[in-house]
């Protein structure tokens, strides 16, 4: 019999799931507003997210999650989109990861200007992401780094981020030329009247994405109906207090219109050298972070992929993309996914500004996310009337449909206005380049969902896989 998970034990794995410091910059060159934006993103976009997955994976606990749930709902077609868009959208993903690398390892060798070089970036991504990929191909790398890297690369520095940003406040209270600057009521409120500033808001609402992952263990939790809803209202509580501390002191220490969005130990620099603190502590805690992010790289290398294999192996996908190697890696995913990343990390060649490029593919990457949960909240309205007797242990609402119609329709209102305000050209972007980057959003999006149509429409039923 399976151990149950305890309260406490759910609260954790939810937290490490989102657990990053690599968006602190982000948040924080938002200023005071930050405050609204990770509200907003909390209630009206992680709290619906998660518990309606929480309904949907009590209710249809197979393996596959958001693509057994829409199949359920909308068919083996939508099923397939949404498999499709959670495998494509790390092909953005990834790379906004991967070029954090080139940055931090410029501070590990003493060579902090690296992060400014565009090639560098590049050069960095094709390397890091290859030899993970490589690596991943001969060892179970996620096995073998384990919980540890997660603990020295995001557990350790974002505490030292908060303790060192509390020693610089008391030193020095709001630094005025910061990006909190003086304080007045109006600053927690974004300036509506300035659209560029408001796709930040789509990079902030991508420190939740994923959400949905930790409804697999919803099932896994004794009285699932009372625990479950609690675990994840404090998760996200939590994710919010801790981004928020965070984000702050970065907001605080880094001077107005100066922020790096790609660059995590820029504040730790600013800090360190202000409150005295060996330069050193730069480069180990830039070595750190570099470890947590090749290990969050090599999670991310094979877990997409051996989703999609068995959605190939049901006959979605020719047997080409069936191969697996002599260790059962996917290896036609795994090597088709690095390509891409490949191709997709030449923007940061062609985008002059490294905090552009790392922005305009946060924004791709959620976008595609955004596509999924907006299928997800509508197959979560559709069976509840297309299968009201399937058992769910954890429902929204203990009677009648009110609740989950409320919910639904925030999660869907929320990710739809997250769409377009993706679509709005940061500030970050030239005038000149405003159409270019419509169009790239427009066409990411539209080409990944065409293919996926496109692949459905052409399927053939030999291509289901049949045991020997």
């Amino acid at each position: 019999m399976n151990k149950k998970l305890s309260l406490f034990g759910l609260i954790g794995i939810t937290m490490a799931f989102f657990g990053t410091v690599r968006s602190v910059p982000t948040l924080a060159s938002t200023g005071w507003a930050q405050i609204f934006y990770m509200l907003i993103a909390a209630c009206c976009f992680a709290l619906p997210i998660a518990l309606i997955s929480a309904e949907l994976s009590t209710g249809w606990p197979e393996e596959g999650g958001p693509q057994v749930w829409v199949r359920n709902a909308f068919g083996e077609k939508w099923g397939f989109v949404t498999s499709w868009l959670l495998w494509v959208q790390m092909f953005f993903g990834m790379v906004m990861v991967a070029s954090t690398v080139g940055v931090l390892l410029g501070y590990v060798i003493d060579r902090p200007d690296l992060g400014h070089n565009n090639l560098f970036i590049f050069i960095m991504i094709l390397i890091s992401y290859w030899g993970i990929t490589l690596l991943n191909l001969k060892f179970d790398m996620v096995k073998i780094a384990g919980d540890w890297g997660a603990v020295i690369g995001v557990y350790i520095p974002f505490v030292a981020l908060v303790i060192l940003g509390m020693m610089y406040m008391a030193k020095h209270g709001i630094n005025q030329e910061s990006y909190l600057g003086h304080f007045e009521a109006s600053k927690l409120l974004p300036d509506f009247s300035d659209l560029g500033s408001l796709p930040t808001l789509t990079g902030i609402i991508f420190i939740f994405a994923g959400v949905e992952i930790s409804s697999v263990h919803a099932n896994n939790i004794d009285n699932p109906k009372r625990n479950y809803p609690i675990a994840v209202i404090a998760s996200v509580l939590l994710l919010v207090v801790f981004n928020l501390a965070a984000g702050l002191s970065v907001a605080d220490s880094v001077p107005a219109g100066k922020m790096e969005l790609a660059n995590i130990t820029q504040p730790f620099v600013i800090m360190t050298q202000d409150l005295g603190i060996p330069a050193i502590f730069n480069n180990i805690i830039s070595l750190m972070i570099l470890v947590g992010v090749l290990v969050q790289l090599s999670a991310w290398v094979l877990g997409p992929s051996k989703s999609m294999i068995k959605v190939a192996e049901e006959g979605n996908l020719p047997p080409f993309f069936q191969k697996r190697n002599a260790k059962g890696i996917p290896i036609v995913f795994v090597m088709i996914q690095a390509i891409v990343i490949s191709l997709v990390s030449f923007l940061y060649v062609v985008v002059p500004d490294i905090s552009a490029a790392f922005l305009i593919i946060t924004i791709t990457t959620t976008i595609l996310y955004c596509v999924v949960y907006l299928l997800i909240s509508l197959s979560a309205i559709k069976l509840r009337y297309s299968m009201p007797t399937v058992k769910r242990p954890f429902r929204l609402g203990s009677k009648g449909n009110g609740l989950m119609w409320f919910v639904s329709i925030l999660a869907i209102v929320s990710v739809i206005v997250t769409i377009l305000v993706s679509l709005i050209p940061p500030t970050s972007v030239p005038q000149s380049g405003h159409i270019a980057y419509i169009i790239f959003q427009v066409a990411a999006t539209v080409i990944m969902i065409g293919i996926a149509l496109f692949i459905y429409k052409r399927k053939k039923p030999e291509w289901k896989k049949t045991d020997r």
